[in-house]
């Protein structure tokens, strides 16, 4: 396999960390967006779509031996920036996208797990867009009925 797709699929070899490797991958997700804020939404939307679409054609080149493997964590990266896409990367903004986009990643709930059954990287990638957009929109809740939303 090619030493250079499996780098950015994995997130620099983030997704053989062992215990939960895609929760490395939502944190460094977070840990990026406060290093790197994006100002412009449309600039950040860019930015998702181009790494979407980057992960999926890296994903269809692999050969991976099942459906979405463990190591695989570019989607939950990408998931990640989906939660907080028009919100500010405060700290508590982020804390509250990572905890609401891993229940949603975890849990699957529908359509998120029907997603999940795409064929090859739009399968993987998917569910974890889904599920930030879910959180997204359940962040974006949480900020108006705490009085944060600005």
């Amino acid at each position: 396999m090619n030493k250079g797709l499996l780098f950015f699929v994995t997130c620099g070899f983030i997704g053989y960390l062992p215990f939960m490797p895609g929760t490395y991958a939502s944190a460094l997700g977070c840990i990026i967006l406060y290093i790197f804020p994006v100002d412009s939404i449309m600039s950040y939307i860019l930015v998702i779509i181009c790494l979407v679409a980057l992960s999926i054609i890296c994903l269809n080149r692999m050969r991976l031996v099942s459906s979405d493997p463990p190591y695989v964590v570019i989607d939950e990266m990408a998931g990640m920036l989906v939660t907080m896409v028009g919100h500010r990367a405060t700290m508590i903004n982020l804390i509250a996208g990572f905890i609401l986009f891993r229940f949603f990643d975890i849990v699957k709930p529908n359509p998120i797990r029907y997603v999940e059954r795409y064929k090859k990287g739009y399968g993987i990638m998917a569910d974890d867009i889904l599920a930030g957009v879910f959180a997204n929109i359940c962040l974006y809740i949480f900020l108006f009925l705490k009085g944060l939303l600005s």
